[in-house]
């Protein structure tokens, strides 16, 4: 069974301004995108506490998009929700940043940031790197993979940390690059948001939280009472209460969806799609008077994201040989060796601490070697042995076993 919490931080009724017709519906497809990309990456996420950025994970495989030709980036696009047109996506991207950028103001800081960083020496097609800094707002970090290593995971680490409020300091663990990797993209998302309304610190008190059907256990509660948009959806063991908790400036909210049935979130969760809050608005979600009790938590979670990828549909991007990345240098060697990604997220009574990062690991194949014929060796029946000095192959013990019992 599941016990997951999980947060969803929501653009709540603002006016997209994309340049038109078609920018609204490359907003739409987007956002939908990154819903349904959200609870698919939350139902992978294994036990415990799960936290996410979809938005984080969204923009940086859509960098990567841009460099992707033939099937890769059509899979790719699917995993978007996008149509498979690098013009499309790009322009998504940003008109989605600057949703972002008009959403933050007074106390409520919200930052989304691009970058990539690239082997020193390596050549990169120009269309793909002006793309990537014109609409993504990505510019290049020169880096040394090849003959340091670690002094280069150190310095997109730190530009991560930097990004998200010193959060993730750890996005690349060791192993992550190697010197045959060529390319990283990279984004961070960090927000600060206090409640529209804050949480009176006396109101906190203990209560009994559900494990399970039969374990509670205490934890911190925080009360409310007042007019939020909420009320109940679905049916039978997918059934749910929804509740929009306004920030500061009523541009942004965080969405509380809790179960009927204590150990129903498994199965509320594989409900879950792009379009599910469209469809809740538009059926039970209303502005109504609530009595709010909502528990305290802080969670963190780091995640590597290739298997969970290549279930939603996104698989050739990850075999060597196969990847078609020829829009970042016109070869065929490249294919994505991890996606990694780390949340963060802490909830009290004057608001949502929250920071995300997603990196897209980018590493030229190796050479194929010949499999070498494999020699079976099984010592079952009397044999010699004897211990020797390696260098000089001098003998200092020798014997033989004719009966190893």
């Amino acid at each position: 069974m599941l016990r997951e919490v999980t947060v969803a931080v929501l653009v709540a009724g603002a006016a997209v301004v994309t340049g038109g017709a078609r920018g609204a519906e490359g907003v739409a497809q987007a956002t939908a995108g990154v819903g349904g990309m959200a609870w698919d990456l939350v139902r992978a996420s294994g036990a415990g506490n799960a936290i996410v950025s979809p938005v984080s994970v969204w923009e940086a495989l859509a960098m990567t998009h841009a460099g992707a030709r033939g099937e890769t980036a059509a899979q790719m696009a699917h995993v978007l929700g996008m149509p498979d047109d690098r013009a499309a996506i790009a322009a998504a991207s940003a008109a989605l940043r600057k949703l972002f950028a008009e959403a933050k103001g007074g106390k409520l800081a919200l930052d989304v940031a691009n970058r990539i960083w690239v082997q020193k020496d390596t050549k990169l097609e120009a269309a793909f790197t002006a793309l990537l800094e014109a609409r993504f707002g990505a510019g290049a970090g020169i880096v040394d993979f090849v003959g340091a290593t670690e002094p280069a995971r150190g310095e997109i680490n730190a530009w991560v940390s930097d990004h998200t409020a010193n959060e993730i300091d750890e996005l690349l663990k060791v192993g992550t690059i190697t010197p045959l990797t060529r390319l990283v993209l990279t984004n961070a998302v960090s927000m600060k948001a206090p409640w529209a309304t804050k949480f009176e610190k006396a109101g906190t008190r203990p209560e009994p939280f559900n494990l399970m059907a039969d374990t509670q256990a205490a934890v911190p509660f925080m009360h409310q009472s007042g007019k939020f948009v909420a009320g109940k959806v679905g049916a039978g063991p997918k059934a749910a209460t929804v509740c929009e908790i306004p920030y500061e400036g009523g541009r942004l909210a965080m969405l509380v969806i809790v179960p009927d049935a204590v150990d129903g979130l498994a199965a509320v969760l594989a409900g879950f799609h792009g379009e599910s809050l469209a469809g809740w608005k538009a059926g039970g979600l209303k502005p109504r008077q609530v009595n709010l009790a909502l528990p305290k938590w802080t969670a963190r979670k780091p995640l590597r994201l290739n298997e969970a990828l290549g279930a939603m549909g996104m698989k050739q991007a990850f075999q060597q040989g196969v990847a078609d990345f020829s829009g970042m240098d016109g070869t065929r060697d490249l294919f994505v060796s991890a996606v990694v990604h780390e949340g963060f997220v802490e909830v009290t009574e004057e608001g949502t601490e929250a920071a995300a990062a997603t990196g897209v690991v980018i590493t030229k194949r190796a050479m194929i070697r010949e499999p070498e014929e494999t020699l079976d060796v099984r010592v079952d029946r009397p044999f010699a042995w004897a211990v020797i000095e390696r260098g000089t192959s001098t003998i200092l013990f020798a014997g033989v076993v004719a009966d190893p019992r």
